[in-house]
Parts: structure tokens; C-alpha cells; sequence
């Protein structure tokens, strides 16, 4: 169960101020709705290990990603995921993460795929759990060259961040070519 760090109304507040903004708000349901359909070989996905979403520093709700704190065990369950070849591992991540010590991206799809990347110099214990930071994101392209030329150096340059309807449009047709679950998350695009 996902915890809070807060009482109820500053949570309303940070709800609502997240609601406000839209673009963090679309990129996090855009990112839950990817995680909540990635399985484990023991049926556990990685939405059971967030224990707490951060809202604290640099680690605040973006455009195109947001923080949480994890069971440190969702860093060996991807490890494992990438074993059975659901993820490939993202060399030197904090490249372009900074802060980052690990990361891994799904391999599912040609576009649109979690990246799950860990900042486990960061922790904390929640609920007698022993917690590091993940930073979930979801990419245009699987390819890091592709990724790189066509998604980093274009928002770079314009100073702009991936775009959560970019993300749900490219998902929502990776999954409809895959033949996989419908990608559903809790809002829709209108024109």
C-alpha cells in the first residue's frame, strides 16, 4: 500500500497542484498504467514494491518522470527481469540521471517502454521496510541511439521534456501491434 509522508490535506494540496500542472500528472498516470501491466515470474509487478512517491528537493513530479521510494528488493527483481530478457540494462545511467547507480529499460516494445532507473545512494525506511529511490520514466524509442538523437538532443535544444501524449499515443499503438493489454491510464486525449 502506497504511504504518505504527509497528512491528508497537504496530500489534497500536492494532489492539486499536481492535477493543476496536467502534464505531471498525465506522465505519472501514463508511467502507473505501463508499470501496472509489467509481471514478475512470481506475479509481483513493480508497483507493489513504491512505497511512497517523493515530493521532496530535486525529486518532485515531472513532465516525463517522477520519484518514489521503493523496496529495495524491486532492484533484484529487475535484475532478474533483465535475466529473463524483459529488460536490458542501461549502461552509465547517471549520464543521464544524474544521481543515478542502475538502470534498466523493458524491452517489449519497439517505442514507449518503462525505464526503471535507481538512485541507491538514497534511503530510508518506511514501514520497517528498507526503501531506495526509483525513477520511473517512459522513453519514445527502446534504441539508446534513436533515444538519444531524436528524443534528448531535440528537448535539449528546445529546452522542452518528453510529452505525455507523445508517450500514451506511441504505447497505446505498441501495445495494439503487440497484441497485449490495452494501455489504459485514467484519462484521454481529446483533440
Amino acid at each position: 500500500m502506497l504511504g504518505s509522508d504527509v497528512d491528508d490535506a497537504a496530500g489534497a494540496a500536492r494532489y492539486a497542484a499536481l492535477e493543476e500542472s496536467e502534464k505531471p500528472l498525465a506522465c505519472f498516470l501514463n508511467i502507473a498504467e505501463a508499470m501496472s501491466q509489467i509481471s514478475f515470474p512470481d506475479g509481483t509487478g513493480p508497483l507493489d514494491y513504491i512505497k511512497q512517491l517523493r515530493w521532496d528537493g530535486l525529486f518532485v513530479p515531472a513532465q516525463d518522470r517522477f520519484f518514489a521510494w521503493c523496496d529495495r528488493r524491486l532492484v533484484a527483481y529487475v535484475k532478474a527481469a533483465a535475466d529473463a530478457k524483459q529488460f536490458a540494462v542501461e549502461l552509465n545511467p547517471g549520464l543521464l540521471h544524474p544521481g543515478a547507480t542502475s538502470s534498466w529499460k523493458q524491452i517489449q516494445f519497439g517505442e514507449a517502454n518503462v525505464q526503471l532507473t535507481f538512485h541507491e545512494g538514497e534511503s530510508t525506511i518506511i514501514d520497517g521496510i528498507e526503501c531506495t529511490t526509483v525513477e520511473p520514466d517512459i522513453d519514445y524509442y527502446k534504441d539508446l541511439g534513436a533515444h538519444v538523437l531524436l528524443e534528448v538532443i531535440p528537448n535539449k535544444v528546445t529546452n522542452t521534456l518528453t510529452e505525455p501524449s507523445e508517450v500514451y499515443v506511441l504505447r497505446w499503438i505498441a501495445a495494439q501491434a503487440a497484441g497485449v493489454a490495452e494501455f489504459t491510464p485514467l484519462y484521454t486525449i481529446t483533440p
